[in-house]
């Protein structure tokens, strides 16, 4: 099937044409007097094949034809080799390639499908394969770190948390979490199981970049696996806390302390009876607070207030509470009671929903704590906080700031218990969350989750900065991709030339370093692995048959073979030099 003749040197199409005319003119010139004599018509056809023959030798017509294009194996790290085997026994003479990352592969010039064996492809090698039919077939199950999830960035005083999974752990073995210098901190013993969640915790002494290490040894010490876990330990800013209570309850009093003994500046007012309060002062605090106004509150970045003080503010004090939230960013969170969950929409901003739930687990090992028995109303203002994959608290947001309650009771009793670092994990990670947010000239992130040597690093920052401008710390400029939507986004592209801590820099600018941790080729390899066959799974699927949208016949230029004007070119030639002998 074809649509008909093209010339692929549609250029030079009326050049030919111009030339071809003007030899054919010269040769019937020439031959002119010969005109009444047969051989001269003979002559003149052998003449015009010739320079017809030799008209479609540079033009090279050709014809759209059918072509359905062959199947092909891609090979990465990983494959099944019984899996390359079955292929092979079904498509005899397939082509394959392994495929080594940044490089093209040439097979795909010659197919239009390809069985994608193993973890699969980079991200940044996707554009390979875009106009492909690829079935992803996957790789073998993994064993080792499959998941290390920690905050890359804590503040100084808060607990270091890193919750990681081991797929099919080793019965006698375990996980140590160490410092830079491998002295263990904290530690799990493995069981026998398909995978495994572990965490483990310690508390940074300095601030500064450092860099944990997980360990898996096993029953004789030996150290079977060490990956680096990076984190950025950052010198916390004070917070100024108002708190404000009806009476003095131990919640209150377990959370003044805690807040106090990490430095946090602490102005606590406790009625005694009606107009008539108490005021205690902690790191520096001062003054006397009454009603609320905008004045005596724009200075705080964290209101904790309870229940009976909330419902019983005035409305100005209300209003003016609200104003410097949604103006200033003041956290506010309320500390809950039973009263709490009986209030109307028009006395709180919370809905609830009774779920007779009383306890929920957290920390590991497992502790449970017991809540209030309901559960937020699920609704697109409302922010949930999760530790360990369960709702402790949440927020409403109110322009610039926040407010926000809690389902627990009686945290306190962890303290009782001797589970002080749970306690401190739970109310940093519910007061950071609702505080006054600190405000950044500029605000990174990695969009490159495991950052390597010499792989493109790609991160992103938002800025109200005016020519911005962002260098490594040698010195290079990196060029910044600015979003058409938001002005103050841009994204960049870095090729890190050297593993462990590196740092980009807005320039002329006193604005502290952002650091960045690349790695070796051999770390955090079975997560690199893990995400790599997940971005695969998302951008191909798991269906190990072909897209008959990409796999059907195309139609391609393929050029008329030259082999027949050559030869009629020949014999035309070979006429012309002949005739004058044979007439002789």
């Amino acid at each position: 099937m074809n649509d008909g003749v093209v010339f692929l040197n549609q250029n030079l199409f009326w050049p030919v044409i111009i030339v071809g005319l003007v030899l054919m003119a010269v040769f019937v010139w020439k031959e002119w007097s010969q005109r009444a004599e047969g051989r001269f018509w003979l002559k003149l056809v052998a003449a015009f094949l010739a320079i017809v023959s030799l008209m479609l030798i540079v033009l090279k017509p050709s014809t759209y034809q059918d072509s359905v294009r062959g199947k092909g194996i891609v090979l990465t790290d990983g494959y099944r080799s019984s899996q390359l085997d079955s292929l092979k026994s079904i498509y005899k003479r397939i082509k394959t390639e392994e495929y080594s990352k940044g490089r093209t592969l040439s097979l795909l010039t010659e197919v239009d499908s390809i069985f994608l064996l193993g973890h699969g492809l980079e991200p940044f090698d996707f554009w390979q394969v875009e106009n492909k039919s690829v079935a992803f077939l996957g790789s073998d199950e993994m064993e080792g770190w499959i998941v290390i999830s920690r905050n890359n960035e804590m503040i100084l005083g808060e607990p270091l948390e890193i919750r990681a999974k081991y797929a099919k752990p080793k019965a006698g073995h375990w996980a140590i979490l160490a410092d830079n210098t491998e002295n263990p901190l904290d530690s799990v013993f493995f069981e026998e199981t398909n995978a495994q969640m572990v965490t483990l915790s310690a508390e940074p002494k300095a601030s500064g970049q450092f860099v944990y290490h997980l360990l898996e040894k096993n029953g004789d010490g030996e150290v079977l696996s060490n990956e680096p876990v990076p984190i950025q330990v950052k010198e916390g800013r004070p917070l100024k806390i108002l708190m404000v209570n009806t009476f003095p309850t131990f919640e209150t009093k377990y959370l003044k302390n805690f807040l106090t003994e990490k430095g946090h500046e602490v102005l606590a007012r406790i009625q005694l009876t009606k107009g008539k309060y108490k005021f205690e002062y902690f790191n520096g605090a001062s003054g006397t607070i009454y009603g609320f106004t905008s004045e005596n509150l724009k200075d705080y970045d964290l209101l904790i207030i309870d229940t009976d003080s909330y419902t019983s503010l005035g409305r100005a004090s209300k209003e003016a509470m609200e104003e410097i939230s949604a103006s200033e960013g003041l956290g506010i969170f309320i500390q809950a009671d039973e009263g709490l969950f009986r209030l109307s929409e028009r006395q709180s901003p919370f809905r609830f929903n009774r779920d007779y739930v009383t306890e929920i687990a957290l920390g590991q090992p497992v502790h449970t704590l017991p809540k209030y028995p309901y559960a937020f109303q699920q609704n697109l203002r409302t922010q949930e906080i999760l530790m360990d994959s369960v709702v402790v608290a949440a927020y409403l947001p109110i322009q610039k700031g926040k407010i926000g309650t809690t389902l627990l009771q009686n945290t306190y009793q962890l303290i009782l218990d001797g589970k002080e670092t749970l306690y401190a994990r739970i109310w940093t990670k519910i007061l950071n969350t609702i505080a006054r947010e600190q405000e950044t000239a500029v605000v990174w992130r990695s969009l490159t989750q495991i950052p390597k040597l010499d792989e493109p690093f790609e991160f992103e920052l938002q800025t109200l900065l005016t020519d911005v401008e962002v260098t490594t710390e040698e010195g290079a400029r990196i060029p910044l991709l600015q979003d058409i939507l938001i002005p103050g986004k841009f994204t960049g592209t870095v090729y890190p030339r050297k593993t462990g801590w590196n740092q980009l820099q807005v320039a002329n600018d006193s604005i502290s370093p952002w650091f960045y941790f690349v790695y070796d080729d051999g770390q955090l390899q079975n997560i690199h692995q893990s995400e790599l066959r997940n971005a695969n799974h998302q951008k191909f699927g798991s269906s190990s048959t072909f897209d008959d949208l990409k796999s059907v016949s195309k139609k391609e230029l393929q050029a008329i073979t030259p082999f027949w004007f050559y030869l009629i070119l020949l014999l035309s030639l070979g006429w012309l030099w002949l005739e004058p002998k044979l007439s002789s």
